[in-house]
């Protein structure tokens, strides 16, 4: 298999696709503080060696008590991921047939912002909706029906564009694999983290951050069968910081179970999918504050979306 290349710029277009979030906004807000608080700190009289040691080993406690905290949490999350592998293993996914679509609906709620024509900076939350069509006949061509809400480049603007195999903005759907890439990723879940983990490039804020986005962001396109759904899981079973939580909602209320990660230097952002626990297909995603911080309030929620699939007999019609 020809393994893509995750540059830093291509590793976030499947998320540019749908919506930019202002994470790289807090996380160099985050740099800016600490290099602040390291300025103004006033220097302190030296200590003695008891009290240094002391204060060495109360650090290296609440480290020890976070440490243990985040194990247990992956082990939790583990034996969840497993045990939904195990189950859908040999899920029957749906399958289109010639003249029909596979149709993959996403109702997203994500936070926007920008700056007014007075120079003053807002953010709110704005509704979109992105329906993907695939179709049984891979000679035909894909197509996208998107309302863009107030995050377009119109805004409440709706688009109706059609491509062969979904490259809508000249990259496939699935970036950065193509069809045959998925056909020919291994199926077992150790085989699989080590693939993710070895052609790291350097994006996102950590590595164990990087091979979470890549992996849900495969999973979270619906075009991945049941036998790789489950292999995935297996991987992100050992990525560490993955938690689990379940009958969690999705943006239109269904539950399922979300796995997620927070990631340290990115200011208490945390990441979830919602997967179905008998198909382990994701039924959508939420990003949330763990914790307040730069005006965000404490699970406060920055995206929610809802995802589903049925087979149709025909696409919206692209625009002329």
């Amino acid at each position: 298999m020809n393994s893509p290349t995750f540059q830093t710029d291509r590793s976030e277009a499947l998320r540019r696709q749908l919506v930019n979030l202002p994470s790289g906004t807090a996380t160099a807000s985050v740099a800016a503080s600490s290099t602040a608080a390291v300025a103004i700190r006033p220097q302190r009289k030296k200590r003695t060696g008891r009290i240094v040691l002391i204060a060495a080993a109360t650090c290296l406690g609440l480290l020890g008590i976070g440490q243990t905290s985040v194990t247990v949490q992956t082990a939790h999350a583990a034996g969840i991921l497993n045990t939904v592998a195990e189950r859908i293993s040999s899920f029957h996914d749906l399958q289109p047939a010639p003249g029909e679509y596979l149709l993959i609906s996403t109702d997203g709620n994500w936070m926007g912002g920008g700056v007014n024509e007075d120079g003053q900076e807002w953010r709110e939350m704005t509704e979109q909706r992105i329906d993907v069509y695939v179709p049984g006949d891979p000679t035909k061509e894909w197509v996208l029906d998107r309302e863009w809400g107030a995050m377009g480049p119109i805004p409440a603007h709706e688009e109706t564009i059609s491509a062969h195999d979904g490259e809508f903005y000249e990259l496939p759907w699935t970036v950065p694999f193509t069809a045959d890439d998925i056909a020919n990723l291994p199926r077992d879940g150790q085989a699989l983290y080590d693939y993710f983990n070895s052609t790291y490039q350097g994006g996102s804020a950590s590595r164990d951050e990087n091979n979470f986005v890549r992996i849900t962001d495969l999973l979270r396109t619906g075009l991945v069968p049941a036998d790789l759904r489950a292999g995935l899981y297996e991987a992100l079973a050992l990525i560490p910081g993955v938690a689990a939580s379940e009958n969690q909602a999705n943006l239109n209320g269904k539950t399922g179970i979300a796995i997620g990660r927070t990631e340290p230097l990115r200011a208490g952002e945390r990441d979830e999918i919602i997967i179905d626990p008998d198909s382990g297909l994701i039924i959508g995603e939420r990003t949330l504050m763990t914790y307040a911080a730069f005006g965000f309030g404490a699970n406060e929620i920055l995206g929610h979306t809802a995802i589903e699939y049925e087979t149709v007999d025909a696409a919206a019609v692209p625009e002329p």
